[in-house]
Parts: C-alpha cells; sequence; structure tokens
C-alpha cells in the first residue's frame, strides 16, 4: 500500500490500518491542534485534531521524502 491508496480509504479503514501497522513516530500540540505521525510501511500518516474534540479532523497520508522538516 502507499500513501496515495491510503488516502483513498474511508475514514475507520485508515483508523484501522494506523492502529493495527502503524508506529508512532512523533506528537506535538501547537495552540489547540495536536498533530500525531506515524510511520506505515513505506509512507507517514499525520492526524491533525483539535485537542478540543475527540474526532480527528484530518488526516494525511505523506511519502517517505516528503516528510515536513519539523517531524524529522
Amino acid at each position: 500500500m502507499c500513501a496515495e491508496e491510503f488516502s483513498l480509504l474511508a475514514y475507520n479503514d485508515q483508523l484501522r490500518l494506523i492502529n493495527s501497522l502503524g508506529k508512532l513516530k512523533t506528537s506535538l500540540i501547537v495552540n489547540d491542534y495536536q498533530f500525531t505521525v506515524y510511520k506505515l510501511k513505506d509512507f507517514y500518516v499525520e492526524l491533525t485534531r483539535n485537542i478540543h474534540q475527540l474526532t480527528f479532523e484530518k488526516i494525511t497520508a505523506i511519502r517517505n521524502g516528503d516528510l515536513p522538516e519539523r517531524y524529522r
């Protein structure tokens, strides 16, 4: 599976894959947002959530070479 295929999955399927295959890379809190990055095989996944809510606002798949500097 690659980042593009992951992006096409339904929200619940994305969370299931992150839960079963993901390795926590880092987690940051900036203002009212938590950014959590997981490594899945050949790509990373960034989960963005407002710390006042229980659900993730955004799940973003990131190819291995495109990982933002703040997460390295």
